[in-house]
């Protein structure tokens, strides 16, 4: 009311400066200091409103009008003169619909409140013609609509409000600022208690509103073989004894390799010294027998965050093609008698975003294909010239970036997120049934742009941001943080006393099975046993 009656105020701006200065200065989730100024601008606010809104004198040649409006539970109006171009507020009407009247449909009860606001204003509209605003649009064509059955309620309002005027104009409710004000007395009640608990478990129900961070291009080394990326592949059908398979990628050249594994213990996984490598946070290469010979041999390790292949995104996307390539070769189950050659096949085909095949990259030139042993190949587009040295083609090789493909539509953090004091984490392992979407809530102990430090229980995580989700919890008590599930096996039962403790039993006498004379055991019935 204050903004439709602004002009009616006057300094009405100079009133209102320290308000407006009290909401643009706080930061996020940060409290308002309510001071003094701030107490007296707002009661200095009510006095003037209240000296603006008041009933101006009536004058008998302006024109007039009824403003209405209803909600659930009240009814409002406000009756207006135009002078000079303004509409003055001549008097207010507002009124609290009983239980059975709040039952009313939408139509009745518009019709209701333009049939009240008539009554109470009787006085001041008898033979005077005047406009009655409405913002419900089907009350407007309801005075010359008669095929509807209108009900026995219905037709005497509408007769009652026939007698005084029927020019009924639709108003928008956003414009219908005052009548809507005054049926709304539920506003003066805010409830400002927040049921925590009821909305921390629809945070963890909630399975569609997933947190999609803005990829970040990981700058590519102009270094071969200076940064490795290395994952397992597995378990895969048994082939001469191997199950699993140990994939590292090159970021600057996309070279790929694969070396088969009997099984996926830390020591096999060590064999491989790399010079600087990422891997993913497999048990297999978090070991201490893994930290120790990287130490060793001044490898750097970057570790993923669980649940985020796209950390690891080109041995990841490897994956996807060295799988396709081993179905499409294989006639049988032996699939690593067929690695060699589809690895092979891999290296020297071209990379669209390379322009060239990763064997090129690596040694200056195409690998020789046995194909080439039987029709002649012109020459190679991308092979360095018989006299430029092999360092001076490699070194003029500038590094590509990595392309990204299926990105979702919208890759941003909510400030709601960055902001947090404590999260929910998304669980991507296996989920039973009736389990939750996401855990929590954790505390914060550092956040980031993709990855967030967590407080897991007893021990500090790094989990990706695109498992996280805001946790609104109460923070002016204590948050009752949620524990980790449980991992491995359940704790074993207490050991039975020991046998001296025991008072002994007699035990039941073993029966002896009664044998055929082709020596079979005869299970009898057990109501002859």
């Amino acid at each position: 009311m204050i903004n439709f009656y602004h002009r009616f105020i006057p300094q009405a701006a100079s009133l209102l400066l320290p308000l407006h200065d009290a909401l643009r200065k706080p930061q996020p989730r940060q409290l308002i200091g309510w001071t003094t100024d701030m107490d007296h601008a707002f009661t200095s606010c009510k006095a003037a409103l209240a000296d603006a809104t008041m009933p101006s004198h009536p004058k008998p040649n302006a024109p007039i009008a009824l403003t209405t409006d209803a909600s659930d539970q009240a009814v409002g109006a406000v009756l207006e003169q135009y002078v000079q171009g303004v509409w003055q507020p001549l008097a207010f009407f507002s009124k609290r619909l009983r239980p059975p009247e709040q039952k009313y449909s939408t139509f009745d009860r518009e019709l209701l409140r333009l049939y009240l606001a008539i009554r109470h204003f009787r006085f001041f509209l008898e033979g005077r013609p005047f406009t009655a605003y409405t913002d419900h649009k089907p009350l407007v064509g309801a005075m010359s609509k008669l095929s509807d059955p209108w009900t026995a309620r219905q037709q005497r309002h509408l007769a009652f409000i026939s007698e005084f005027t029927t020019d009924i104009m639709h108003v928008s409710g956003k414009s219908n600022i005052v009548a809507d004000c005054l049926s709304r007395p539920a506003l003066n009640n805010v409830i400002l208690d927040i049921d925590y608990d009821a909305m921390a478990k629809a945070q963890k129900e909630d399975k569609d509103s997933h947190v999609h961070s803005q990829v970040v291009n990981i700058p590519v080394p102009a270094k071969r073989f200076s940064h490795l990326l290395i994952d397992l592949v597995g378990p895969l059908p048994p082939s001469e004894g191997f199950s699993h398979l140990m994939t590292i990628s090159d970021r600057t050249t996309r070279w790929p390799e694969a070396i088969p594994l009997n099984n996926t213990s830390t020591t096999d996984c060590a064999r491989a010294l790399i010079r600087h490598w990422i891997s993913e946070g497999g048990s297999q290469f978090t070991s201490t027998l893994w930290n120790e010979i990287s130490q060793q041999q001044g490898v750097q390790i970057h570790r993923t965050t669980a649940y985020h292949p796209q950390s690891n995104d080109l041995i990841e996307r490897f994956h996807r093609t060295l799988k396709a390539a081993l179905k499409a070769r294989l006639q049988g189950p032996n699939w690593a008698d067929e690695l060699p050659w589809v690895l092979l096949g891999l290296r020297t085909a071209p990379k669209e975003d390379l322009g060239t095949s990763a064997a090129e990259l690596v040694y200056g030139t195409p690998l020789c294909v046995p194909g080439e042993f039987i029709d002649p190949t012109p020459k190679p587009l991308h092979a360095c010239a018989p006299n430029d040295p092999f360092s001076t083609c490699v070194r003029n090789l500038s590094p590509l970036p990595t392309s990204h493909h299926g990105l979702p539509s919208s890759s941003s953090v909510p400030q709601a997120l960055r902001d947090a004091q404590f999260v929910f984490i998304r669980h991507d392992g296996h989920r039973g049934p009736l389990r939750r979407p996401y855990d929590g809530p954790f505390r914060v102990v550092a956040s980031g742009d993709k990855t967030f430090r967590i407080m897991v229980g007893s021990r500090e995580e790094v989990v990706s941001t695109d498992r996280l989700k805001a946790a609104h919890v109460d923070l002016t008590g204590p948050v009752t943080v949620a524990q980790p599930p449980r991992r491995g096996r359940p704790p074993l039962q207490q050991a039975e006393p020991a046998a001296e403790d025991k008072t002994p039993e007699s035990a039941p006498p073993r029966q002896q099975p009664c044998l055929t004379r082709s020596g079979r055991a005869v299970h009898l019935p057990p109501r002859f046993r």
